[in-house]
């Protein structure tokens, strides 16, 4: 068994080998599932019977390749799952000797799938394999690179999630949806289908969950279409497994990680609506200022000037506050907004390179494998 450099792209990894799926005649699209798994061997076995016989059951429309990784898991999972794939041809499973975390593990499993659609979907099944259809009717009816099931658009529900771990979830996704461009209700969710070619296309650098969000940005980046399915999130059966693993519900890091992305899809809105705040409180106090100014001015004697230093004086004297609050904030808000041009245009540089770095990485693809062909085809000497 070979770890994966949690830096670059899996070159070498424990695998069952997979001959069932690649081999049969390309007539149906092949779909490939990816089911990361950490610690899952109490349920296991169940999720990956029930997926399995669901994905069997839509064989007159698509062939499939079940991928299992195994991202470290101390438990029994690794050799449940290899259990499970030894006598299932179209199951492959994927280990890591260490956990590398959900960022990790899906692109590992992104980078060793093979279909022409890509599904991420969570190993203990709290979306029911039924979404795997309706994500995949969605792809080919709106011709999108990205379907996300969805249980906070209309028509989607939860069912059994602790109250703050809800609030925390849709409150992370409706800040991220309000920084992103596109009119989406779940932003974080794992659990999607993909165009495949275009998913393996993207260079994606994420360790933890925030890979959804990365993912969702780079196709932004690459003006994709990315639309939602209503989807039904429940965790009746999950109550005691996250009890035994101890899963916290405080604002983690992963939250702040999420909570921080929003920043890549609108930096100008990190920046520039502070920055329009401190500046309309800034004119606010300093109007403040010029009323006391002019109040106090004819009070004074001598010259203009004398009139104006007096008025000034005595103004100061009364509110020092509103000098020093008004000034400070006028030069903090002119600054907050410079920096929301300077991210807006650091990120719109960054968007052209990546799409061309993106676009030139395809090209080069799609060159080697024609290569590759016409190499197999070649008549032998």
């Amino acid at each position: 068994m070979t770890a994966l450099d949690p830096v670059t792209e899996p070159a070498t990894a424990t695998a069952t080998p997979a001959h069932g799926a690649a081999d049969e005649p390309p007539t149906r699209k092949l779909v490939s599932v990816v089911v990361p798994a950490y610690n899952e061997a109490l349920l296991l076995m169940q999720s990956l019977t029930e997926l399995y016989t669901y994905l069997r059951n839509m064989g007159d429309r698509y062939r499939f390749e079940l991928i299992v990784v195994n991202d470290g898991s101390t438990d029994e999972t690794g050799a449940i799952a290899d259990a499970f794939a030894a006598t299932r041809p179209e199951v492959r499973v994927l280990h890591h000797e260490v956990n590398y975390r959900l960022g990790q593990a899906l692109r590992f499993g992104f980078h060793e799938s093979r279909g022409e659609y890509v599904i991420a979907f969570d190993s203990d099944l709290s979306y029911a394999p039924r979404h795997i259809a309706d994500m995949l009717d969605a792809m080919e009816r709106e011709h999108a690179r990205v379907v996300i099931a969805s249980p906070y658009m209309k028509g989607g529900h939860t069912t059994s999630i602790p109250w703050f771990r809800k609030m925390m979830s849709s409150s992370v996704n409706r800040l991220l949806a309000a920084s992103s461009q596109g009119d989406l209700a779940t932003v974080t969710g794992m659990v999607r289908a993909y165009d495949g070619p275009f998913l393996r296309s993207l260079n994606l650098k994420a360790m933890g969950p925030e890979i959804n969000t990365e993912i969702l940005y780079k196709a932004q980046v690459m003006r994709a279409r990315v639309v939602e399915v209503p989807a039904h999130l429940d965790w009746s059966n999950q109550q005691e497994r996250m009890k035994q693993r101890r899963v916290s519900l405080r604002v983690s890091t992963t939250s702040k990680l999420l909570m921080f992305a929003s920043f890549l899809f609108r930096p100008l809105m990190f920046f520039f609506v502070p920055g329009l705040l401190l500046l309309l409180l800034s004119f606010w106090t300093l109007a403040s200022v010029g009323l006391g100014v002019l109040r106090h001015f004819d009070e004074g004697t001598g010259n203009w000037d004398a009139h104006l230093t007096y008025a000034f004086a005595q103004t100061y004297l009364e509110r020092p506050h509103s000098f020093l609050i008004g000034g400070i904030s006028f030069m903090v808000a002119v600054q907050l907004i410079t920096l929301g041009l300077l991210a807006t245009q650091a990120k719109r540089y960054f968007e052209e390179l990546f799409h061309l770095g993106t676009n030139t990485r395809s090209r080069l693809d799609a060159v080697a494998l024609r290569l590759e062909e016409l190499e197999r085809d070649r008549p032998q000497p």
